[in-house]
C-alpha cells in the first residue's frame, strides 16, 4: 500500500450536509478499492490565489489516505464531475506526518 496526501476544495458556501454528503461519497469510493483515510484535516474558508469557477474563497480539506493508485484515479474522477468541489490535488508521500499542519481549524 502507498500513503497520497489529498486535499480538495469545496464551494464556500457548502454547508454541513453537503460536506458531509461528500465525505460519505469519498470513503464510499475508498472501501470499494480496499483503501481507508488514515489522517484528516479541515482547513477553514480561505482565500484562493486566483478566481476558479467564478469562486475567491474556498473550503479546505486535507485527507492522507492509504491506498493504491486505482483508488486516486477513482477519487479524482468522482471529484472532477462534483460540481461542489472546485479543485483537487493527489501527490504521493512516503510517510503519514504525525503532527498537524499548522492549518487546520479547530472548532
Amino acid at each position: 500500500m502507498n500513503y497520497y496526501e489529498h486535499t480538495y476544495i469545496t464551494v464556500p458556501e457548502l454547508n454541513e450536509e453537503g460536506s458531509n454528503s461528500i465525505k460519505e461519497k469519498i470513503e464510499e469510493i475508498l472501501k470499494k478499492n480496499d483503501s481507508k483515510i488514515v489522517k484528516e484535516e479541515n482547513w477553514g474558508v480561505r482565500s484562493l490565489a486566483y478566481s476558479i469557477k467564478k469562486n475567491y474563497r474556498g473550503k479546505y480539506n486535507n485527507l492522507y489516505i492509504e491506498g493504491n493508485s486505482k483508488v486516486i484515479k477513482e477519487l479524482e474522477k468522482f471529484e472532477r464531475y462534483d460540481e461542489r468541489i472546485i479543485k483537487f490535488l493527489s501527490m504521493k508521500i512516503k510517510k503519514i506526518p504525525e503532527e498537524e499542519s499548522g492549518l487546520t481549524v479547530t472548532s
